[in-house]
């Protein structure tokens, strides 16, 4: 995926980097918005990347996040958003916007389709740093 974009000569800088399992390749405070799109999900990206998120955000910045709200993908939603509001509850970040979407997309597995859709639901949440934490990461 990495050569694919490198090719592509859109971006600055590209680096790899196990999510949740080391620290990002950036410098602390460097970004003024951080968004993660598709990969918070069971099996994928674990929940203890947030405070990772958080480390490479500016005071003040953005932290932009997805994650589907699909049958097989609730327990996982329900321990992010409980970190979530630790982080929140820290002084880490505040909450800016919670969005559900209806037609997230396509449902891949007949378990996943419901009456009503063969679409699965998800959800954007938007944090923003806050400056001086009440404690430290």
């Amino acid at each position: 995926m990495l050569e694919v974009a490198q090719r592509k000569d859109l971006y600055q800088d590209l680096k790899q980097s196990m999510l949740g399992k080391e620290q990002l390749p950036y410098d602390s405070e460097k970004y003024d918005a951080v968004i993660i799109v598709g990969a918070l999900s069971d099996g994928q990206v674990p929940v203890s990347v947030l405070p990772e998120l958080l480390r490479v955000t500016k005071p003040g910045g953005l932290v932009c996040m997805t994650t589907r709200s699909n049958i097989s993908n609730l327990p996982y939603k329900a321990e992010l958003e409980e970190e979530m509001s630790s982080l929140q509850n820290q002084g880490f970040w505040e909450q800016v916007l919670v969005q559900e979407v209806e037609q997230w997309e396509k449902a891949t597995s007949e378990k996943e389709i419901t009456q009503e859709s063969d679409y699965i639901t998800g959800v954007i949440y938007i944090y923003r740093k806050m400056s001086a934490p009440s404690s430290v990461i």
